[in-house]
């Protein structure tokens, strides 16, 4: 898995898009971190640190939820997302962050 990249991602209860928002030397590491995707528009605050995404890679990083995931449970690459939209990923990242 590389940053940038929207997979499919069995959790112990259900499947669900993720985005790899962590740098390629912790995903060659197996450390990788990510955020959830959804197809919920986001609404009220919510809305400030979610960046859209596209329909065909599940709708809208959730970048307020952050975590870490296992390697193993990564099931199939959706996609990449464009470089402009990880640098608005980045920025909802480090507001969420304070960084």
């Amino acid at each position: 898995m590389r940053r940038g990249e929207v997979w499919r991602y069995q959790s112990i209860s259900r499947a669900r898009p993720v985005l790899v928002v962590s740098c390629d030397e912790l995903n060659a590491a197996n450390q990788p971190i990510v955020v959830d995707v959804t197809t919920h528009s986001p609404q009220g605050p919510a809305a400030l640190l979610t960046v859209r995404v596209g329909d065909e890679l599940g709708g809208y990083a959730r970048c307020r939820t952050l975590s870490f995931a296992d390697p193993a449970r990564f099931a199939e690459l959706l996609g990449t997302v464009p470089p402009a939209t990880m640098e608005q990923v980045d920025m909802a990242l480090r507001a969420a962050l304070s960084l």
